[in-house]
This record gives C-alpha cells, sequence and structure tokens, in this order.
C-alpha cells in the first residue's frame, strides 16, 4: 500500500502514487466486478480524496484539469471507483466553496483533508425519483428546540455508500424561519455515515457500473446539530457556484467515459499484436480489418480527447454561463465517442470481446450505465438549442 502523503499534495505525487496503484486496481475488478474495499483504502491512503480539498483547510486545491487528469487514470483501472471518487470531488468542492461554509462545515473541511474521507449527495428519492428531472424531496428535516435538526427519508442511487464518511442529505424543511404562510424549502445537512439511524439497504444490482455501490439508503430519525446545514447547497446559493459545480459535474463524469475508452484501446492493441487466426504467418496487425477497426479507435478517441480538454481548459476558474453549456455537451459527446472507441475495439477483437473473461465487455457495460448519469441527452440538447438561439443565457445547470 501507498504511504499516506503529508504536506502539500501535488498532481505530479497524486498522479505517482495513482500510477503503483492501477495494476492491483485493475486486477481485482478483472477477478470480480463488485465494490473492492481494499481499493477504497488504497486510494485514501494515497492521498487522492483530499486531493480537491482547498488548500485552506490542508488539501491539495486540486484545479478541474487537475482533479480530471486523476479521474481519468482511475476510471481506465475502475470505472466504478472512479465515479465514486468523482462523486465526492464535484461535492467536496462544492461543499466547501469559499463564500459559503459555516462552522460546521469548516470544520468538516479540515476533516476531510487530515483523513482523506469521502463524501456524496445523497438527493434522489426512492418514490419521486431524480431532482434533476423534478423528483420532489420528500425526506423531511424537522428542527429540536435546541436547534438541532431530525432527518428522515429514503434515498437512492447514493453512489460509494458503503466507502462514504459523510453524506450530504437534501430534506425539505417546513417553516424553516418560523412563517407559517412561507413554502417549504429544501436544503442540505451534513450527516455522518455511521451516525445512529443512517442504513444502507443493497439494492444496487445493474449490469454496469456494479462496483460503486449505489445503493438505497434510509434515514430514521437521524439527528444531526444545528451548524449541520451546507449553505453551498441553498436554493439561492451565487451562481457562480452553480456554474462551477455544473461543469465539474459534466466534465469529470467525461474524464470517466474517456479513461474506459482508454482502456478498451489498449485491450484491442494487445490483441492485435498476436499471431494471426488464419494459421498464415505475422500478427493480427497486419491483417487489413484489424486496421481499419484500429483506426477507428484511434479517430473516436482523438476527438474525445480534443473535445474534454479544450472544456476543462475553458472552465478551469468559474465558467460562463455559456461555457457550462459546452461542458455538457461535452460530456454528450465525449460519452458517444468513448462509445464508439469500445464498440470499434470489441470488433477488432471480434467474438472474444463477447466472452465474460474479456473486460471489453465490462467496458461496454460501464458506458452503457454511464449513460444515465445526468445531465441526460435530452437536457443537453434542449440546453445546447436554447443557447445557439439566444433563448437561455444561464446554461443548464443555473
Amino acid at each position: 500500500m501507498v504511504s499516506p502523503l503529508t504536506g502539500a499534495r501535488t498532481e505530479r505525487q497524486v498522479l505517482a502514487a495513482l500510477q503503483e496503484l492501477v495494476p492491483e486496481i485493475s486486477a481485482r475488478v478483472a477477478r470480480e466486478d463488485r465494490p473492492h474495499a481494499e481499493t477504497f483504502a488504497d486510494l485514501r491512503a494515497a492521498g487522492l480524496p483530499s486531493f480537491v480539498i482547498p488548500a485552506a483547510y490542508g488539501g491539495g486545491g486540486a484545479t478541474l484539469p487537475q482533479a480530471g487528469r486523476v479521474i481519468r487514470t482511475l476510471a481506465a483501472a475502475d470505472a466504478s471507483a472512479a465515479l465514486v471518487l468523482t462523486m465526492h470531488y464535484i461535492h467536496g468542492t462544492r461543499l466547501l466553496s469559499p463564500q459559503v461554509p459555516g462552522r460546521g462545515v469548516a470544520e468538516l473541511g479540515r476533516t476531510l483533508a487530515a483523513t482523506d474521507g469521502l463524501v456524496n449527495f445523497a438527493s434522489s428519492e426512492r418514490l419521486s425519483g431524480a431532482p434533476s428531472r423534478g423528483g420532489a424531496v420528500q425526506t423531511r428535516a424537522t428542527r429540536g428546540d435546541d436547534g438541532s435538526w431530525l432527518l428522515s427519508g429514503h434515498k437512492r442511487y447514493v453512489t460509494g455508500s458503503i466507502a462514504l464518511d459523510h453524506l450530504l442529505v437534501s430534506a425539505t424543511v417546513d417553516n424553516d424561519d418560523g412563517d407559517d404562510t412561507a413554502e417549504p424549502v429544501a436544503r442540505t445537512f451534513v450527516v455522518p455515515a455511521d451516525a445512529d439511524g443512517v442504513r444502507i439497504e443493497p439494492t444496487w444490482d445493474t449490469f454496469g457500473m456494479r462496483g460503486s455501490a449505489s445503493h438505497d439508503v434510509v434515514l430514521d430519525g437521524v439527528t444531526v446539530p444545528a451548524d449541520a446545514v451546507a449553505e453551498a447547497y441553498d436554493p439561492e446559493v451565487a451562481p457562480e457556484i452553480t456554474r462551477t459545480f455544473g461543469a465539474w459535474w459534466a466534465l469529470l463524469l467525461a474524464s470517466i467515459h474517456l479513461g474506459i475508452a482508454e482502456a478498451a484501446r489498449e485491450v484491442a492493441l494487445v490483441f492485435a499484436t498476436g499471431p494471426r487466426g488464419d494459421g498464415r504467418p505475422g500478427s493480427r496487425a497486419e491483417q487489413p480489418r484489424t486496421q481499419e477497426h484500429a483506426a477507428r479507435v484511434e479517430l473516436a478517441l482523438l476527438q474525445a480527447r480534443l473535445l474534454l480538454e479544450d472544456a476543462l481548459h475553458r472552465c478551469e476558474g468559474v465558467p460562463e454561463p455559456a461555457d457550462v453549456v459546452q461542458a455538457t455537451a461535452t460530456k454528450l459527446l465525449v460519452h458517444r465517442h468513448a462509445s464508439d472507441v469500445v464498440d470499434h475495439a470489441c470488433r477488432l477483437v471480434g467474438g472474444a470481446s463477447v466472452w465474460n473473461t474479456s473486460p471489453l465487455g465490462r467496458h461496454f457495460r460501464d458506458l452503457r450505465v454511464a449513460l444515465f448519469n445526468p445531465p441526460n441527452e435530452d437536457v443537453v440538447i434542449d440546453a445546447v438549442g436554447r443557447a445557439a438561439l439566444g433563448l437561455n443565457e444561464k446554461g443548464t445547470w443555473t
């Protein structure tokens, strides 16, 4: 296991530590496509979770392009583990946005930097679906006489559930300001994953991203202190926070897609160096069919890389609304190109790619499941079309 990093965590340090881990991480998921506790322990020991925590709290303060390179590298080894780390990067960055952390959130930031803890959002509801599709937040938060909060509800699709240290739980608050006529509002609360009343229901049984452990989480009368409210998720949060969140979300997911595609390419190229299957001398690489599919793999991969690198550069700081629209479009296009890469890698390998022992099957399945990470295709196309026609200056995530 890699020794824990101390002091500043540079991109070079983190990537070097990750590269040491990649062979064993890849071997684990190749042996069994499921969550591996050893992998999450290795990622913590290598300092990957704290890499994005702002330097003010003792973390690495990674930029979006730096985070993207880490996620892309990890995704080539284990896309599910990369998805868990991606959610931590996205929500850890938003949670600790410098404009808004309260006392409780600031203390959490220091803890995350010191312990390489993992956080994720618990938002989607069992009975109402994803908030990005207009699903209501049915989890309830009731304020106690001492200012504490009592949370009860049932969340779905909590990625990394079994590995998380803290949950960011969205809940509807009634009469938050004492005004009986006010509309209920949704707030977000920091909840320790091991708090009394938190229970994981192992519901995640999918054909792809199997290792993400995106199980249901039930909150049954969970008590958190008054300062557990995460202001960065308030409805009236500053638009630059929302835009930054949207860019990180779209482009880190695209980084996963690209990492999967690059792993599929490697499988195909290794296969191409093997002996011909028709008994003739030479390697498969000399066959025209192999060369054609190799070329199509390269062309699709080139487009995905150029698109992602350009969008990461544009969104490195606080992105403009148009940049966020481009980021979401980049997610859509990178996924399409990555899917083409895997398709042509499978065609190059031929029938051997359909065996469960081939990693190409896992890459194909992981990309199909990743297709449904929001924003979905129809939402992106609507935003791109409205932006092109001058009907929406705010973008997809504002």
